[in-house]
Protein backbone atom coordinates (compact mmCIF):
# COMPACT_ATOMS: atom_id res chain seq x y z
CA UNK A 1 0.00 0.00 0.00
CA UNK A 2 1.31 3.44 -0.86
CA UNK A 3 0.21 6.75 0.62
CA UNK A 4 0.36 9.94 -1.41
CA UNK A 5 2.40 12.75 0.17
CA UNK A 6 -0.55 15.01 -0.64
CA UNK A 7 -2.86 13.01 1.66
CA UNK A 8 -2.54 13.82 5.38
CA UNK A 9 -1.98 10.82 7.66
CA UNK A 10 -3.27 12.92 10.59
CA UNK A 11 -5.32 16.09 10.30
CA UNK A 12 -6.71 18.18 13.18
CA UNK A 13 -8.73 21.36 12.73
CA UNK A 14 -9.81 23.99 15.27
CA UNK A 15 -8.88 22.14 18.46
CA UNK A 16 -8.52 23.81 21.84
CA UNK A 17 -7.84 23.02 25.48
CA UNK A 18 -8.86 24.78 28.67
CA UNK A 19 -7.80 24.14 32.26
CA UNK A 20 -10.48 25.47 34.56
CA UNK A 21 -11.13 28.98 33.28
CA UNK A 22 -7.78 29.31 31.49
CA UNK A 23 -7.70 28.80 27.71
CA UNK A 24 -4.29 27.15 27.12
CA UNK A 25 -4.70 26.52 23.38
CA UNK A 26 -7.32 27.88 20.99
CA UNK A 27 -8.20 27.09 17.37
CA UNK A 28 -5.10 25.03 16.52
CA UNK A 29 -4.98 23.15 13.22
CA UNK A 30 -2.27 20.97 11.71
CA UNK A 31 -1.56 18.10 9.32
CA UNK A 32 1.03 15.34 9.37
CA UNK A 33 1.87 14.04 5.90
CA UNK A 34 3.75 10.91 4.83
CA UNK A 35 7.51 11.35 4.70
CA UNK A 36 7.67 14.17 7.27
CA UNK A 37 8.99 14.17 10.84
CA UNK A 38 7.30 15.96 13.75
CA UNK A 39 7.90 16.13 17.50
CA UNK A 40 6.12 17.42 20.59
CA UNK A 41 8.60 19.11 22.87
CA UNK A 42 8.04 20.21 26.45
CA UNK A 43 8.97 19.70 30.06
CA UNK A 44 7.76 16.74 32.14
CA UNK A 45 4.18 17.32 33.21
CA UNK A 46 3.55 19.84 30.42
CA UNK A 47 0.67 17.79 28.94
CA UNK A 48 2.25 16.36 25.80
CA UNK A 49 0.39 13.07 26.10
Amino acid sequence: MTVSAATPLVELRGIGKSYGGVQAVADVSFEIRAGTVHALVGENGAGKS
